[in-house]
């Protein structure tokens, strides 16, 4: 089965995609729900019922991680390239950012390799 992970790849790439253009209902959607959390809180409160610690510290996270994911959306990415985790392993070449000045040099270094395995591996943000 050598196919199966390039159509899950393909998969998750849609998958991604999708999830890309349904960001800002799925943002308002949380938004919502995260506000009527705090009014089932509120109004809780009024009934004199009080809500338990762990229903208010999970209110409070999730507010903080959707204000986070609204005001702060790239921070995953900063984590992960501070953390290393973009660091090629010893003994390989660096990652190369593709512009228009490095295509010559990446297609020249491409073609005088021709009697060893080559592979190009594009990541893109989306």
């Amino acid at each position: 089965m050598p196919i199966l992970p390039f159509i899950a790849a393909a998969g998750l790439a849609g998958g991604s995609a999708f999830l890309w253009v349904a960001r800002p209902y799925l943002l308002a959607a949380s938004i919502l729900f995260v506000a009527l959390g705090f009014f089932q809180a509120a109004r809780a409160k009024k009934c004199n019922r009080r809500p338990s610690a762990v229903s208010s510290a999970l209110l409070w996270l999730s507010a903080a991680v959707v204000a986070g994911s609204i005001f702060f959306p790239q921070v995953a990415s900063a984590v992960a390239s501070f953390s290393g985790s973009s660091r090629t392993p010893a003994g390989q070449p660096p990652l190369t950012g593709i512009t228009p000045v490095t295509v010559a040099g990446l297609r020249d270094a491409f073609n005088d390799a021709k009697d060893d395995a080559r592979m190009l591996l594009f990541l893109s943000p989306t």
